[in-house]
């Protein structure tokens, strides 16, 4: 016996595995996602208890990775803190300099942004002082 075997071409081959490849996934979603709605449609209309769980659910599955990426961005932060506050006891003496450089920066604004408020907090005290004086003189 022998065994013919036939040969397909290349254009033929092409046609399957693009209809494989394309349009096999693409049908079968649609299906899956008719089906969903389908049953999704069913089951508000016999019971909205169901619905609100599902619904809970999902919040949670949403909600939970969104909580742990942002814990490991919290501690990738204190890790830097930690590690900067490590390195400023081995920067080189130049990197030293300009870290006082910021902080003499920040303690300039920090005490024109007093000296600015200061008339303001000044000037509300000493209202409350006399109105609380005035009061005492009332009673």
């Amino acid at each position: 016996m022998s065994v013919v075997k036939k040969k397909i071409s290349s254009k033929e081959k092409s046609k399957r595995e693009h209809f494989l490849q394309i349009y096999t996934p693409l049908i079968i979603f649609v299906v899956l996602a008719v089906f969903a709605v389908i049953m999704i449609v069913n089951t508000s209309i016999s019971n909205t208890q169901t619905i609100q769980q599902w619904a809970d659910i999902s919040a949670i599955l949403i909600i939970v990775p969104v909580l742990f990426s942002i814990l490991v961005f919290l501690a990738l932060i204190i890790l830097l803190v930690v590690g900067f506050g490590k390195l400023l006891k081995w920067i080189p003496v130049h990197f030293s300099n300009f870290h006082v450089f910021i902080m003499k920066i920040a303690i300039f604004i920090m005490n024109g942004s007093n000296k600015i408020v200061f008339p303001v907090i000044n000037a509300r005290s000493k209202l409350f002082s006399l109105k609380s004086l005035w009061k005492k003189g009332r009673i």
